[in-house]
């Protein structure tokens, strides 16, 4: 919900599509400030007008003053979206919800979405507590779930890996110490099962 890693942005980028943007769980506005900076990546003649909602008040307060976002409001999935978007982001959002809860976010976020729905997550379970960010202890921050692949799979996703390594696998911290990491950047793509994120798209009409 604050952030979200950096090999994201060459995957989701490019990834938008239309005219506006619903960045769900908007974190510091990163994604915002970025759809704004680099909306030519997806081939747009024109930056998407993007709008923002999150949990935490202080992130949505941060977010106003950065002025990315037309319009930012402070909200709790899984209540219902008003409105519709051409594409819907979710990034790094779904883990933070409770697991009895998953399946009615997709559903919240997938009946706003116009033309599409781009979510990302961690590929295996990374429970944690609520942290400390930039503009306070966030307690929105716990990971209280997983959503495998076969989720999204089962809902009509595209399914993609992005990350070498999924979180504390012997794969990856092999791979770390031998100093090979970034050079095996690309095989998630073709082999989800390994990835630390996984990225699930969605199209509608």
């Amino acid at each position: 919900m604050s952030s979200s890693w950096s090999y994201l942005d060459p995957v989701v980028l490019p990834l938008l599509v239309g005219e506006t943007v619903l960045d769900a769980g908007c974190g510091l506005g990163r994604w915002g400030a970025l759809v704004e900076s680099n909306y030519w990546e997806a081939g747009l003649a024109a930056a998407p007008a993007v709008d923002g909602f999150d949990a935490f008040e202080a992130n949505v307060e941060h977010c106003r003053r950065r002025g990315a976002y037309r319009r930012v409001w402070q909200q709790t999935l899984p209540s219902a979206l008003e409105g519709t978007w051409d594409t819907v982001l979710a990034i790094e959002l779904v883990e933070h919800v409770a697991q009895e809860h998953v399946d009615d976010v997709l559903d919240a976020l997938e009946g706003a979405a116009r033309r599409r729905i781009v979510v990302s997550t961690p590929n295996s379970l990374l429970l944690r507590a609520g942290s400390e960010t930039p503009v306070g202890f966030n307690p929105y921050e716990a990971h209280l779930s997983h959503a495998p692949r076969r989720v999204f799979e089962r809902r009509g996703y595209c399914v993609r890996g992005v990350g070498f390594g999924r979180y504390n696998s012997r794969l990856a911290r092999t791979a770390k110490r031998l100093g090979v990491r970034s050079s095996l950047t690309t095989l998630p793509r073709r082999l989800p099962a390994i990835a630390e994120t996984i990225v699930a798209v969605k199209d509608f009409g």
